[in-house]
């Protein structure tokens, strides 16, 4: 028996989250691990190798996403003649996709190693990047034509449960590597091949359950469309997201790389959370989008970023009272370097707002398969990020790169959230800001008297415990409000959310 849309992002949603929990905490665990036995230099080498990889995946071209939109209608008329033609040609374009990656990723690798700033020899800092660089061809080259179907099918809980089942093996492994005092280069080692056997699961998993795919048949390459478009989007979302630590780590070193990927764990860990919940029904959102009518898709667009804004800041403003708590509870006994740095917080704190409000608005924007829209609006943001991150590191050294990303988290909020509400649903934006304005006065409140009230936290066990109070406490706090000034949209969530739990249950 087939699943209806809420089921299966409700079940995406838990199953993402369940990953980003462990994701991160291991990653927390890990990091200072990593840290306290090789060095914050080689922990910046770890993470910035991570972000290298993800710059070079603007090879990939945003074929994904344009596959993904390619396959809402056939897949909802069970077409199989027509998805499997597009399947052929996917196969196709991501065996190529692979094998360039592999080719540029080898002789990068060698380029990036000779102007890395880092104490580290260059064959440790190459082979670290080779090792990242095999496994991510790896999956190009093999399990994305099967991460895509899966994906448009809502079905994205089946890679989420192989992720998790991939990745507690891994990091344990990594765990047993550093508690024995293995050579630095087995925990990237391991990193590859648990990516490796991911690859191979998802395939194992997609053959499993499509019988029908037939890569056989001849390839319909005119059917995914809008990938010159889709690929300024991810030129500009690979910028944003990697080009900080790989600017930080070729100009004031690994060492500043280190600091911002441990304060970036904590805020990507955070982000994940979100996103797990925003991005859940994003496939969904894209058949309603071709099965209803703009003004039944606007009635459920409001909720949903009603839910968003609500919960993402719930979580960050709990965030900016306990991020440096736990920076020096997390950092003691490190002394190769100053972690605590308030500055560098609440900058975080600002990029991770501007960048979770506007995420709801792009997706509205790619699932309708405005791909043009989306790559001005991204185009405007790769310049002024490119611009700003020069200037703003010849200007303010470290702090100018984070200011350069907060700017364009800004401006692309406000080109998505205004092109959605004012010229796609052609609502008026006021009824967006009666939403956001009051939980963010709201939001500063809280976080103003939390700070003034929070206790001396000096170990985890008093972490958790205050964030688990301060979570539940926020999030009751932001539900009785919006009871009282937004009540007729808080009253239709609520409806939505007890539905959905019954269905669950029955």
């Amino acid at each position: 028996m087939s699943m209806s849309k809420s089921k299966k992002s409700t079940l995406i949603a838990l199953t993402a989250i369940c990953s980003t929990l462990l994701n991160g905490l291991f990653g927390l665990v890990i990091t200072k691990l990593i840290i306290t036995t090789y060095g914050s230099d080689f922990n910046g080498l770890n993470s910035t190798a991570s972000q290298f990889i993800s710059m070079l995946l603007i090879i990939e071209g945003g074929f994904t996403l344009a596959t993904n939109v390619a396959l809402f209608k056939p897949l909802a008329n069970s077409d199989y003649k027509s998805i499997n033609k597009i399947m052929a040609a996917t196969k196709v374009i991501f065996k190529k996709i692979g094998l360039y990656f592999l080719l540029i990723g080898i002789i990068l690798s060698i380029g990036y190693a000779m102007v890395l700033k880092s104490d580290l020899p260059p064959m440790i800092i190459v082979l670290t990047l080779l090792m990242t660089v095999i496994s991510t061809s790896f999956n190009l080259f093999y399990a994305t034509k099967y991460r895509i179907l899966l994906q448009t099918e809502q079905r994205e809980y089946i890679l989420n449960i192989i992720k998790i089942g991939t990745l507690v093996l891994s990091q344990v492994l990594i765990i047993v590597v550093i508690f024995s005092h293995g050579h630095m280069l087995l925990v990237r080692f391991v990193t590859m091949i648990g990516a490796i056997i991911n690859s191979l699961l998802i395939g194992y998993a997609c053959k499993k359950y499509y019988s029908f795919i037939d890569f056989n048949v001849e390839p319909n390459f005119k059917a995914i469309k809008g990938t010159k478009d889709v690929f300024i989007q991810k030129f500009t979302g690979m910028i944003y997201s990697t080009m900080p630590i790989v600017f930080i780590s070729a100009t004031v070193g690994t060492l500043f790389a280190s600091v911002y990927f441990v304060y970036n764990s904590v805020f990507t860990l955070l982000k994940s959370i979100i996103y797990s919940l925003i991005n859940a029904p994003r496939m969904g959102l894209g058949k309603l989008i071709a099965e209803k009518n703009k003004e039944y898709v606007l009635k459920v667009f409001i909720q949903y970023e009603f839910i968003v804004i609500n919960v993402m800041l719930c979580l960050l403003t709990t965030a900016a009272v306990l991020i440096i708590p736990f920076i020096s509870i997390y950092t003691k006994g490190i002394n190769d370097f100053e972690y605590v740095d308030g500055y560098i917080a609440m900058l975080l704190i600002l990029i991770t707002f501007f960048e979770i409000i506007h995420i709801p608005s792009g997706n509205i924007i790619n699932m309708s398969g405005n791909f043009k829209i989306a790559r001005k609006i991204q185009s405007i943001a790769s310049a002024v990020l490119i611009i700003f991150m020069i200037f703003g590191n010849l200007i303010f050294g470290f702090y100018g790169i984070l200011i350069a990303v907060m700017i364009t988290a800004i401006i692309l909020a406000v080109l998505e959230i205004g092109y959605v509400h004012r010229i796609y649903f052609r609502n008026l934006s006021t009824n967006y800001f009666k939403i956001l304005l009051p939980n963010v006065i709201l939001a500063i409140i809280i976080v103003y008297f939390e700070l003034m009230l929070l206790p001396v936290i000096k170990g985890y066990l008093q972490f958790m415990f205050a964030g688990t109070i301060l979570v539940g406490l926020n999030g009751t706090v932001f539900i009785i409000f919006n009871l009282i000034v937004n009540r007729s949209i808080t009253n239709q969530v609520l409806r939505r959310s007890l539905g959905v739990i019954k269905k669950r249950l029955t």
